[in-house]
């Protein structure tokens, strides 16, 4: 898939997360799809953008990676690996080194 647009409805709160990708690969049995270059994610008021995202339907979690910049209006945070679990709203933040940090800067 090319130029790709998908909108993920969380049906426990009735709030949509909209993901935008230049490329798309999709299983039409599983419906997991894999996004691909210039990923950005929109839920909310916060923005996710990145290189490549995993999402899992089975598993309900959104994995997006490589150089990943999540915008929230009080933060800009900058990681390897950002994974949402689209069930329980759990958000992990983190580096693939241990010994690198999450760049945090404030927007106040």
């Amino acid at each position: 898939l090319k130029n790709v647009k998908a909108y993920i409805n969380l049906t426990k709160n009735n709030q949509t997360i909209k993901i935008f990708s230049d490329f798309g690969k999709y299983n039409t049995i599983s419906y997991d799809t894999i996004f691909s270059k210039n990923v950005k994610i929109e839920y909310l008021d916060s923005k996710i953008t990145g290189g490549y995202l995993d999402f899992s339907m089975e598993k309900n979690m959104l994995i997006i990676s490589k150089n990943v910049v999540y915008t929230s209006p009080d933060n800009i945070l900058k990681a390897d690996v950002v994974e949402l679990d689209t069930f329980t709203k759990d958000t992990k933040i983190f580096m693939h080194n241990e010994m690198d940090q999450v760049k945090i800067e404030s927007r106040n």
